[in-house]
């Protein structure tokens, strides 16, 4: 595959990834069944039934890294409580993410994505978010996620302002 090939079949799943998220938290707010979006995002977007999924969520930090579609499901959705702490990220009140590549490369068929997403809320607040996603190919035009890794910049507490 040419670089321009693969920088396009990883830039349409991540866009996938983020109208999921965003349908998901309309849908929500105007009390929609969420069932066939959650399917789509596990099924569709992620690997899950082609293998092993790896998934560290931005805001967790008791239940850090997740694997099953239950742990997933209660870190975007917050309502299955199978980890106490999750609120339910996909349902806040976003209006628009936007991803950042820093760097996205290949190799033996598996590809990986490193960058920034920018997740804009309903009052123009901006959270900048570090990632890194892994995809598997399923064809020649699909891809689908099997690494998640995301977390907020570092802060360091030490430095005084």
């Amino acid at each position: 595959m040419t670089d321009k090939e693969i920088l396009n079949l990883v830039t349409i799943t991540q866009q996938k990834w983020a109208e999921t998220i965003l349908e998901i938290g309309k849908a929500y707010k105007n009390k929609i069944n969420l069932d066939d979006l959650v399917l789509e995002l596990l099924e569709n977007i992620y690997a899950f039934k082609y293998c092993d999924v790896l998934f560290k969520p931005t805001l967790a930090k008791d239940d850090q890294f997740r694997s099953t579609k239950e742990e997933f499901i209660s870190y975007f959705l917050g309502q299955n409580r199978v980890c106490k702490e999750d609120s339910g990220f996909a349902i806040k009140n976003w209006k628009s993410i936007k991803f950042e590549n820093y760097k996205i490369i290949e190799h033996n068929g598996y590809f990986l994505s490193m960058g920034n997403y920018y997740f804009k809320d309903d009052t123009n607040k901006l959270l900048k978010v570090e990632y890194t996603f892994g995809f598997i190919k399923i064809s020649d035009k699909e891809l689908r996620i099997n690494l998640h890794h995301s977390s907020l910049p570092y802060n360091d507490l030490s430095k005084k302002n």
